[in-house]
């Protein structure tokens, strides 16, 4: 698709949105998952839904970047940062489709492992360090 700029010339959009989901997938894969929440649900439509595949929800694994910013984790815990980490966790177990096999965080509540665990029809390995 062409769009017109300031000066009157035709531009082509970048065509990021026209990926197949198999390259986006590749793509995302390669991906932390503090990239894949932070920067490509934010490029366009297809990268949001790509970004909710269930083949990149097996592990919902926090603790890989706290461990490697320890001091960070407790300056960066109060109540509203353990809603947001609530949200994400039963959004990827929305997304994982039931594949959802391994939780490693610290910073949840009792309420949304509860929750979790009430989704979920087989055994899931759960880490709270």
């Amino acid at each position: 698709m062409a769009d017109v700029n300031h000066r009157g010339e035709e531009e082509t959009e970048s065509g990021w949105a026209d990926l197949t989901h198999e390259c986006l997938l590749n793509i995302l894969t390669r991906l932390t998952l503090q990239d894949r929440w932070l920067g490509t649900m934010l490029v366009c439509k297809s990268w949001m839904q790509g970004s909710k595949d269930p083949s990149l929800h097996s592990v919902f694994d926090l603790e890989s970047f706290f461990k490697s910013r320890p001091s960070e984790s407790s300056r960066w815990w109060n109540p509203e940062f353990e809603r947001k980490i609530d949200n994400m966790l039963l959004s990827v177990v929305d997304w994982s489709d039931g594949g959802l096999t391994e939780i490693r965080v610290r910073h949840c509540s009792d309420r949304s492992l509860f929750l979790v665990a009430q989704r979920r029809r087989h055994a899931l390995l759960i880490s709270r360090n």
